[in-house]
């Protein structure tokens, strides 16, 4: 696709929305850079590079502002489709993407996509390493940092596309052709699982779902797609791989999963990720992995120094004989029982946050069915933030230990979670921050709530730099 001088909006100037004006602005294109901030809240490098290049910038928009004439309106993923101007543009018959379609559209190299409620990051991190020590050259980009337009100085036809992709990402890759944009191709399309979150953007699970399933649009019949729970049913053209048949026989440590009708074992000795959701993660990049080439042998060995991301049950430390683990990213009530159900120790639990839309009024009954064999006792809960109170109206009846804690100060709510989950726990006991909510009630980001988990820790124990 020929760039040079096409009039491209941008909307939306988060870091995937900055990324594509800069690279779109490199290949001669006329862009305009669109958000609902006034400019004086823009990052100020970027508006000064606006600036310096001429560029032009609206600030606090509305569809009366956006310019008619523009040929393509590039979208960040941040943005609901029921934006004024997103509605705006397609009454004008203006073709609206989204950042990482176009960016992926783009794309020279072989593509993974990687979906899924939970384990999205786990399962794109660890699918580039495999390839990686399989000798492919590869790049993560995505829903993760960086945005994949910022490494476009690799796109040499050879590197591999290893992309977490997100519902709202998923929203903005349009079924008909745009423009004279060749579609995106997945060689390997993975679904992880399927489970309510983000009701409160697509509406409804089912609308949820039909954003996931629109992955597997992306891919021609020489591929593979690899679907979890509550993804079984989704409609490919693609080879399916089912996680449900996937086999696990622990006294070998032994992974089997099937693939174009033949079994693929995998020595998992070396695998230190707990739970089913983890091993389903190890089938998904392994699988990936073989369709891409890489060998059995070279996938297990990969499996020995992989290291998992922060803030998803990251262990913080033991003090005092209570052990602390950060599950910042658990965002939703699926990802929290996944979390959960890999601890065998009594729990102590911090959660709480701005809820997505999800139903907490069974919360109590979910989190006491776990010690009944399917993982570990909550001995106590400790609920902070927007949904808090709603929250511990689902635990009533259920447990005795409840505190709820509110404030506005992010940190100092932290650390007072922190000093009441200490005086429930015993030792031995684990103390886990596993929200089930989005952290903008108090945090920009799930990483800076994590964060500050982490320093109320260590400033309660005197470890605090």
């Amino acid at each position: 696709m020929n760039l040079a001088k096409r009039y491209i909006g941008i909307l939306g100037l988060g870091e995937a929305g900055m990324s594509a004006a800069r690279w779109l602005w490199s290949q001669g294109a006329d862009v305009v850079c669109i958000d609902d901030k006034p400019e004086q809240e823009w990052k100020k490098d970027f508006l000064s590079w606006c600036r310096q290049n001429d560029i032009e910038t609206i600030g606090s928009c509305s569809s009366q502002k956006v310019p008619s004439s523009l040929e393509l309106l590039v979208v960040s993923p941040g943005v609901p489709p029921y934006h004024m101007v997103v509605t705006n543009a397609v009454r004008k018959d203006i073709p609206v993407v989204g950042e990482l379609y176009l960016a992926s559209s783009l794309w020279k190299g072989p593509l993974v996509g990687i979906t899924g409620t939970n384990g999205k990051t786990t399962t794109t991190l660890l699918t580039g390493h495999i390839l990686e020590k399989g000798g492919l050259p590869v790049v993560r980009a995505g829903n993760i940092s960086p945005p994949l337009f910022d490494l476009f100085h690799l796109n040499d036809g050879r590197t591999c596309g290893v992309l977490e992709i997100s519902s709202f990402q998923l929203e903005y890759f349009p079924d008909f052709s745009v423009l004279d944009l060749k579609r995106p191709a997945f060689k390997a399309a993975v679904c992880l699982n399927v489970a309510p979150d983000h009701i409160d953007r697509h509406g409804s699970v089912e609308e949820y779902k039909r954003a996931k399933e629109h992955l597997f649009s992306f891919q021609e019949k020489d591929s593979v797609a690899v679907l979890g729970p509550g993804a079984e049913e989704f409609k490919t053209v693609a080879d399916r791989v089912f996680l449900r048949d996937m086999l696990i026989d622990e006294s070998s440590s032994t992974l089997t999963i099937s693939l174009l009708g033949k079994d693929l074992r995998f020595d998992v000795s070396n695998w230190t990720l707990r739970g089913r959701h983890n091993m389903e993660n190890l089938a998904s990049a392994a699988v990936s992995a073989k369709v891409l080439g890489v060998g059995t042998g070279l996938i297990e060995k990969a499996l020995s120094d992989f290291e998992s991301p922060s803030h998803r049950m990251e262990e913080i430390g033991v003090f005092e004989g209570v052990t602390y683990f950060d599950d910042s990213k658990a965002t939703n009530l699926h990802a929290v029982v996944s979390g959960l159900g890999g601890l065998s120790r009594p729990v102590v639990l911090i959660a709480g946050g701005r809820a997505k839309g999800e139903d907490f009024s069974r919360l109590g009954q979910v989190l006491s069915s776990l010690g009944n064999g399917c993982g570990p006792q909550i001995k106590g809960v400790v609920l902070v933030g927007e949904s808090a109170h709603e929250m511990a109206s689902g635990l009533d009846g259920f447990f005795q230990n409840i505190c709820v804690i509110q404030g506005t100060c992010g940190e100092t709510v932290m650390e007072e979670a922190v000093r009441k989950a200490r005086t429930m726990a015993k030792l031995g006991d684990l103390i886990v921050l596993s929200p089930a909510c989005a952290s903008f009630d108090m945090f920009s980001s799930y990483r800076e709530r994590g964060m500050a988990f982490k320093k109320a820790v260590k400033k309660i124990y005197g470890q605090e730099r």
